[in-house]
């Protein structure tokens, strides 16, 4: 039988977890002296309500699992025999993947690592059309891997945050461009590639997140989409209003909304959003 693993990224109902049996490795966030488990003692909307509350306390965090914890995890899974497909967040974001391909060196057993180059609902999507190839027992992992490359290739992620704060100080982009969008009251939208997040558009004020979406909405119009999905944080009300749209676009897609995780809301910040999408594949 071939095992599912992936991250605690990969936006997935718990509820549909436990159905298909997926495996879900949790990274930390580290505030202070403390430590949490993503997904666990931690999610997003405790997280942003901890940089609420603390405003001037340490800045939280994020780290990824031990190479320990994937090996003993990869050791129980394959220990009767069955092999692994280990599916995770883009690298440009954590070294977690890395950290899963050297624990699947070293286990006991067969394990293979995919990066993703997607995090949040689209890691899940991803995870999950996995791991219902895996159970369904028609599929060898080889042919579980092509998909999941076809389903890579016909995905988009685009994120929009309102202050470009906490990327700066989680090192993900230079303190020079952080500065500037602080003192302006920048909104911005990034497209997340698999070799950097690529800015979409800037500007003040939340007029520049309706243009965008006006932008968006015009370039996706006739896309036959088989999963799309929105996660945001801080306030629901720009989430369900693009939930509305698309729905109205794509009628026979359900669209799902989700507070996302404790590790993306680090580096987000508050009143953040995602839209993610997939393609149909043949």
């Amino acid at each position: 039988m071939i095992k599912i693993v992936t991250d605690s990224t990969a936006l997935i109902p718990e509820k549909v977890v436990k159905e298909l049996g997926i495996t879900v490795i949790p990274l930390n966030v580290n505030i202070g002296e403390d430590t949490y488990q993503d997904g666990i003692d931690m999610d997003g909307r405790k997280l942003i309500q901890e940089i609420k509350d603390n405003p001037k306390g340490a800045f939280p965090k994020t780290s990824q699992p031990s190479i320990g914890q994937f090996v003993e995890v990869y050791n129980q899974l394959t220990k009767d025999g069955d092999t692994v497909l280990s599916l995770h967040m883009t690298d440009l974001l954590s070294g977690t993947v890395h950290a899963a391909e050297q624990a699947s060196e070293i286990a006991d057993g067969d394990v293979k690592v995919v990066n993703t180059h997607y995090i949040d609902q689209s890691l899940g999507y991803i995870a999950v059309s996995a791991a219902k190839m895996a159970n369904s027992g028609d599929y060898t992992r080889d042919e579980i891997v092509e998909a999941v490359g076809k389903i890579i290739d016909n995905s988009e992620l685009c994120i929009g945050v309102s202050s470009l704060e906490n990327l700066v100080k989680g090192g993900r982009i230079s303190k020079a461009t952080g500065m500037i969008s602080k003192l302006l009251n920048l909104h911005v939208v990034f497209t997340l590639f698999p070799q950097d997040l690529k800015l979409q558009i800037k500007g003040r004020g939340k007029k520049t997140i309706k243009k965008w979406a006006d932008q968006y909405f015009e370039s996706i119009k006739d896309n036959d989409y088989a999963f799309i999905g929105i996660s945001y944080t801080g306030s629901d009300e720009l989430a369900n209003n693009l939930k509305k749209r698309l729905e109205e676009m794509f009628p026979n897609v359900d669209v799902l909304v989700q507070y996302t995780s404790s590790i993306v809301a680090t580096h987000t910040g508050d009143n953040a959003f995602a839209v993610m999408t997939c393609k149909k594949w043949d």
